[in-house]
């Protein structure tokens, strides 16, 4: 038995250890069964919503958005913003994005856009995850239908040698869910 045996595995319950394998197995079998959402026109939910970092270090927020209907439903469609504008899902896109998902005449994606840019010390940050949970708890009862494009840029990713896929995202109707 090893140290890390000894020490965690008494933890946990033969029950656990039993729906823990099932789930896995499950994993295994449909691994590699994952299809890209094209281009198109899909009725979502926000499944998930946070403030991360990139690899390299940036901060980001990203969302995930599930289809609820239609051949690719239970897919997701992943946005991944900035809080600066050095690429195309910017500060800017990213408020106009959050703007649009609220539906709040008040609350415009200008606004966003100042609130989102605090974030390059340690309190604007927290600020911003503050924020990036209020925004999260508000979607959680609604619902959208939200145009996704997707297109490849003439340019190639050096570290895997395909083109880089320009992503644009669009709230077409907001509905109470």
């Amino acid at each position: 038995m090893s140290k890390l045996s000894e020490k965690y595995g008494s933890k946990v319950s033969a029950k656990e250890e039993r729906a823990i394998k099932k789930a896995m197995e499950e994993q295994k079998k449909n691994r590699g069964n994952f299809r890209d959402v094209p281009s198109g026109e899909y009725p979502v939910i926000v499944d998930k919503m946070e403030v991360g970092e990139t690899s390299w270090g940036d901060s980001q927020i990203t969302i995930w958005f599930k289809i609820t209907d239609g051949e690719f439903k239970n897919s997701n469609i992943f946005y991944n913003g900035m809080f600066n504008d050095n690429f195309s899902n910017g500060i800017n896109a990213t408020a106009i994005l959050l703007s649009d998902m609220l539906d709040d005449e008040d609350l415009t994606s200008a606004a966003i856009a100042v609130i989102l840019s605090r974030y390059d010390d340690r309190k604007g940050m927290d600020a911003i995850t503050d924020f990036i949970a209020d925004v999260a708890e508000e979607v959680e009862s609604l619902a959208y239908d939200l145009d996704y494009q997707t297109k490849e840029s003439k340019k190639t990713n050096p570290n895997t040698g395909k083109p880089y896929v320009n992503k644009t995202y669009e709230v077409i109707e907001v509905y109470d869910r």
